[in-house]
C-alpha cells in the first residue's frame, strides 16, 4: 500500500508515469466506489431500484478491475465501465427524474473515454470505437431526456433531497473530470520530457562516435561553422600500425586502443578545444592558440600513450601516433578544408618518414 502511495506522489509531481493498465484501474476503482456510494444513498432513500442498479454497476466495474488485471484486455474493461456508467445514469434519471444530476455521468464519460482510448493503446481502430460509443450515449441520453420530461419519475422526493443528491453527483463529476484532466496534463508533460530526452539522445548518437564518445566527422565540421576566432590549429593524428593490433590481438583489443587514445586526447586539450574521431583510427583536433600550444597538446598525448598500461593476453601493447599540424594564418585566404588537407598531408609525410612523430611543415 505504501508503495502505491509513493508511486501516486511521484506521478502527481511529474517524476513518474502511469503504466498502461493503471489508467483503467483508476477509472474502474473510482466508478465502482461512486456506484457503491449511490447504492447506499438509494438504500437510505428507500429507492431500492436505484440501490440495485448502482450495485449492479459497481459489481460490473469491480469484476472488470480484477479481470483486466489478470488478462490485460483493456478493450473489454473500458467498454463495460463506460456503458455501465452511462446506463446507470439513464436508469437513475428514469427512476428519480432529471433534476438529480445523474445525466452528468453520461457527459463526463465522453472525454474520459477519449482519454482512456488514447492512454491504453489497446484498440486497433480507436476512432470508430469512440464514435460508436459516444454516438450511442448521445442518442440514448437525448431520447431519454424527452421521455423523462414528458413523463413522471418513478420515485418522488422533497426538493431538499433532490438538492443534496444533485450536489453529490455534481461534486463527483467535477472531481472526476478534474482528476482525469490533471492526469492527462501529467501524461502530456511526461511525454514531452521523454520526447526531449529521445531527441537529445538521437542528436548525441548523430553527433558523437559510439565507441570513443568523441565528436564524429559531421559534428566536427558543424562545430567549425560556429568558430569566430582566428588563432587555432588543426591537428590530425593517426594510430601507428593499428591494423597490426587488430590482426594480432583482435578487434576488442583494437577498440580498447581507440578508447585509450580518445581519452588521452580529450584529457590533453582545454574545454574550448574540439576533439573528434575523424574515421577509423584517425583523429582530428581543433585547438585554440598558437602552434606552440598545439605542440604542447600533442606532446601531452604522446607522453600519456607512452605511459599507458594496456595489457592484452599478458602482453603490454605499445601505442604510438603520428601527427600532422596546420596553423590558421600560414597562408592568405585559407579555409577550414584547406587546413584539414594540409594537416592530413603532413600526417602522411610523417607516416612515410618513420611514424611516431609530429610534422608541422610540408
Amino acid at each position: 500500500m505504501s508503495g502505491m502511495i509513493k508511486q501516486a506522489i511521484l506521478i502527481v509531481k511529474g517524476k513518474a508515469r502511469m503504466a498502461g493498465g493503471d489508467h483503467f484501474r483508476f477509472l474502474a476503482a473510482f466508478m465502482s466506489a461512486v456506484h457503491l456510494a449511490l447504492t447506499g444513498i438509494g438504500a437510505l432513500l428507500g429507492c431500492h431500484m436505484l440501490a440495485g442498479v448502482s450495485f449492479a454497476a459497481a459489481a460490473a466495474e469491480l469484476s472488470m478491475f480484477y479481470a483486466v488485471k489478470r488478462n490485460g484486455n483493456f478493450f473489454a474493461g473500458i467498454t463495460v465501465v463506460y456503458f455501465a456508467t452511462c446506463l446507470h445514469g439513464l436508469a437513475a434519471c428514469v427512476l428519480m427524474g432529471w433534476t438529480y444530476g445523474f445525466f452528468l455521468y453520461n457527459l463526463v464519460m465522453i472525454p474520459i473515454l477519449f482519454y482512456m482510448v488514447c492512454m491504453t493503446e489497446d484498440l486497433l481502430k480507436p476512432k470508430k470505437y469512440v464514435i460508436f460509443c459516444t454516438g450511442a450515449n448521445c442518442i440514448a441520453t437525448l431520447l431519454l431526456r424527452r421521455y423523462v420530461y414528458l413523463g413522471e419519475p418513478w420515485y418522488v422526493y422533497t426538493k431538499e433531497t433532490a438538492f443534496w443528491v444533485s450536489f453529490f453527483n455534481h461534486l463527483v463529476c467535477f472531481f472526476f473530470i478534474t482528476m482525469f484532466s490533471e492526469m492527462f496534463i501529467l501524461e502530456l508533460r511526461a511525454s514531452r520530457r521523454e520526447l526531449r530526452r529521445q531527441t537529445e539522445e538521437l542528436k548525441r548518437l548523430a553527433d558523437y562516435d559510439g565507441l570513443t564518445k568523441l565528436r564524429n566527422r559531421r559534428s566536427m565540421l558543424a562545430a567549425w561553422e560556429g568558430i569566430t576566432r582566428e588563432d587555432y590549429c588543426v591537428v590530425m593524428g593517426d594510430i601507428d600500425d593499428f591494423k597490426k593490433v587488430n590482426d594480432t590481438y583482435g578487434h576488442e583489443a583494437g577498440d580498447e586502443v581507440l578508447k585509450m587514445v580518445a581519452a588521452s586526447m580529450q584529457e590533453a586539450v582545454d574545454k574550448e578545444d574540439y576533439v573528434s574521431r575523424w574515421g577509423g583510427e584517425e583523429f582530428l583536433m581543433s585547438v585554440f592558440g598558437s602552434l606552440a600550444y598545439a605542440l604542447k597538446v600533442v606532446d601531452k598525448v604522446q607522453r600519456e600513450l607512452q605511459n599507458a598500461d594496456l595489457v592484452v593476453e599478458g602482453k603490454k601493447i605499445a601505442v604510438t601516433m603520428t601527427f600532422g599540424l596546420s596553423e590558421r594564418g600560414e597562408t592568405v585566404g585559407e579555409d577550414v578544408d584547406e587546413l584539414i588537407r594540409r594537416a592530413d598531408r603532413r600526417l602522411y609525410i610523417g607516416k612515410n618518414s618513420g611514424k611516431n612523430c609530429v610534422k608541422i611543415k610540408d
